[in-house]
């Protein structure tokens, strides 16, 4: 805990214990939790039992381990009730109208379960592995912390500490973390939440409420601080705000780094006391016959009430989420445009998600933390789906995936066209799973520089007129601001990694790469870190400089990744879209060719290939890219390029 956060903490214990657990609700409160505990560990045994019989257990799963509210239907289904609910009606029916989960795939969810919640109770020391498995496989979607937390609590609950939204925010308040609530979190937040509650279990004994563990009274003080007080955790406000009516006006945005709104009539806003706005407001509202007073107050919400710091999220309708940002400074206004009134913003995730939301019919609506978080969330992206989209084996990926874990940082390295950019970035959406992590992609040249990834003086105008230089963060640097305050994994891809002259660029980041727990001071006094939920992808062009070019103290602290041209990879891109392309002759082409070429650092890759329309565009690609690279590669030998130009091989590359 916070040491600055501990008087306040009792304090608000000592307001919970004056205000709640003798009432009738607190007293009910209290009753649930040893008759559940002992309700759970039941049901766990009797769908042991059950399994060594040779029953299918998918249901018992289901209903006996999983929380359900306390609701009479729920009580006459005989499902597990739980004072930590997730689920009003039966699982099966809420995952399969969101569409996460299919009929047919509840044995496989529930195998799942099984296997995690029997792991956890028999080998506690292995829960982190047990929440990454089970994060990682293709039906655990829907099921995050507060979901199984019940059960692991129920049956140790010295090892497992119930977590659910209310003590997650809690938590995070009061020890200045930010966990989200996707399960390969938890490890992190119980251990964080039982050191809580040994550091202040002195000063939960002083108020002598007995008959109560105190992990179990330290839950009951969330409900009430999240539910019944409905405690502020945070200056911090969020906000959805359409960028116009269909988002026309998105591209501005974006590109320009602000949000902006209409009713630009109003001209600027920012010197009006709210007195003054109203009568101009009433003045505008007669003069406009479209304008109402309830969509003309969100001019006084964007420039007065939203403030620096505060989250921005981009809608298009009900549906789409366009983009995520934070206000980096105060409003301002632009006249003789459409939507003049305007804030500064970063946009942090470009990255289009889908939603459901049908209240979202104003321009401006104010979320809560937690349908922010769940808006922020990526939606699981398992190594399966990664293996189909990418074309690789699984046991590939697999080995891919262990490496980068393990050094936290790897280069794709291969000739051209062998997709390292497109694998890279399947790879980030898998790392990042369910989490509120986010990827970002930054391409290296010759002329990139310290100044641009770590820091660098800028020169900047002043208001006077003059030049002002300050110590401006780089694009490392501003990443890093930003995953620290991600619970997830955020992932950094360096495109064409080995075009720039790494040793240089890379500064004192050289050090860090190796020591991943330290930190060191730059010019300037800042101090630089990696954070832990980072994770680096280059990609490398071994056309453009081999290997054996880059610095060896770099090498070290690569895993390096080898692609290859895969002609699986174009038979199977061909075949699930049913091109018709006949890619057999085209195969054995490129395989003639690549011998021709003897050297796997300049093969001709696959990727030129992958096209939908290719029948039609093979012509052209082969003219105009293949020939181009062997006339470069061959400069000197017109013979060899001779026997591959279109209208030597075209007709067995298209016959």
């Amino acid at each position: 805990m916070l040491a600055e956060k501990r008087g306040e903490f009792i304090e608000l214990f000592r307001e919970f214990v004056d205000s709640y657990p003798l009432t009738s609700k607190g007293q009910s409160h209290l009753e649930h939790y040893e008759e559940e505990e002992k309700e759970g560990k039941k049901n766990f045994e009797a769908i042991l039992q059950a399994e060594v019989r040779g029953e299918d257990v998918t249901e018992k799963v289901l209903m006996k381990l999983l929380p359900y509210e306390d609701t009479k239907a729920n009580r006459e289904m005989d499902y597990w009730i739980s004072i930590a609910s997730v689920f009003k009606v039966d699982v099966k029916k809420k995952l399969e109208a969101s569409g996460w989960t299919k009929p047919e795939d509840w044995p496989e969810v529930s195998n799942a379960i099984l296997r995690f919640v029997r792991r956890c109770n028999d080998h506690p020391e292995e829960l982190k592995i047990a929440c990454d498995e089970f994060s990682d496989s293709p039906y655990s979607k829907g099921f995050q912390a507060g979901t199984l937390t019940p059960i692991l609590h129920a049956l140790r609950p010295d090892d497992f500490i119930l977590i659910n939204n209310k003590s997650r925010q809690v938590v995070n308040y009061f020890s200045g973390t930010s966990y989200s609530s996707r399960l390969a979190d938890y490890p992190s937040i119980n251990e964080m939440a039982r050191s809580m509650v040994n550091e202040i279990s002195d000063d939960m004994r002083k108020f002598e409420i007995s008959g109560i563990r105190y992990d179990d009274l330290f839950d009951m003080f969330t409900h009430w601080l999240v539910a019944i007080k409905k405690f502020n955790f945070d200056d911090i406000r969020y906000w959805k705000i359409a960028p116009g009516e269909s988002a026309w006006n998105w591209d501005a945005c974006h590109e320009g780094g602000f949000i902006a709104i209409g009713w630009s009539r109003f001209g600027d806003v920012s010197h009006l006391s709210k007195a003054e706005f109203e009568k101009k407001q009433e003045e505008l509202i007669l003069e406009n016959e479209d304008w109402h007073k309830m969509g003309s107050s969100q001019v006084w919400t964007f420039a007065h009430i939203i403030k620096k710091g505060d989250r921005i999220v981009a809608n298009r309708g009900k549906s789409e989420v366009l983009g995520i940002g934070t206000v980096v400074g105060p409003y301002y206004f632009i006249p003789d445009q459409k939507h003049g009134h305007r804030l500064p913003v970063r946009w942090d995730d470009l990255t289009p998600r889908q939603v459901n939301e049908q209240a979202w019919l104003k321009t401006i609506i104010e979320l809560d933390r937690e349908k922010f978080e769940n808006i922020i969330m990526w939606p699981p992206y398992p190594l399966t789906q990664c293996a189909e989209d990418t074309g690789f084996d699984l046991a590939t990926l697999e080995r891919w995936i262990r490496a980068i874990k393990r050094k936290k940082q790897a280069i794709l390295y291969g000739p051209p066209g062998t997709g390292k950019t497109y694998v890279a970035e399947h790879l980030a959406k898998h790392l990042i799973g369910e989490g509120n992590g986010f990827p970002d992609i930054v391409q290296f040249h010759p002329a990139y520089a310290y100044e641009d990834f770590i820091q660098g003086i800028r020169p900047q105008s002043d208001e006077d007129g003059g030049l002002r230089y300050p110590l401006v963060p780089g694009r490392f640097l501003e990443f890093c601001e930003r995953a620290e305050s991600c619970s997830g994994t955020c992932v950094l891809i360096i495109d064409e990694i080995n075009r720039a002259n790494l040793s240089q660029v890379f500064g004192e980041l050289m050090y860090l790469l190796e020591y991943r727990d330290r930190s060191i001071p730059l010019a300037g006094g800042r101090k630089l870190k990696i954070p832990e939920n980072v994770l680096i992808i280059g990609t490398m062009n071994t056309a453009d400089r081999s290997i054996a070019l880059v610095d060896h103290a770099l090498r070290r602290r690569f895993a390096f990744l080898r692609l290859q041209p895969n002609h699986d990879v174009l038979r199977n891109y061909h075949q699930n879209r049913n091109t018709g392309f006949p890619v057999e002759g085209l195969i054995g082409v490129l395989g003639r060719l690549n011998n021709l070429i003897s050297d796997p650092h300049y093969e001709v890759g696959i990727s030129f290939f992958l096209r939908e329309n290719l029948a039609e565009e093979i012509e052209d690609i082969w003219k105009m890219e293949i020939e181009p690279y062997l006339d470069e590669y061959f400069f000197d030998q017109d013979k060899k390029v001779d026997d591959f130009r279109w209208d030597k091989v075209g007709r067995e590359i298209k016959p």
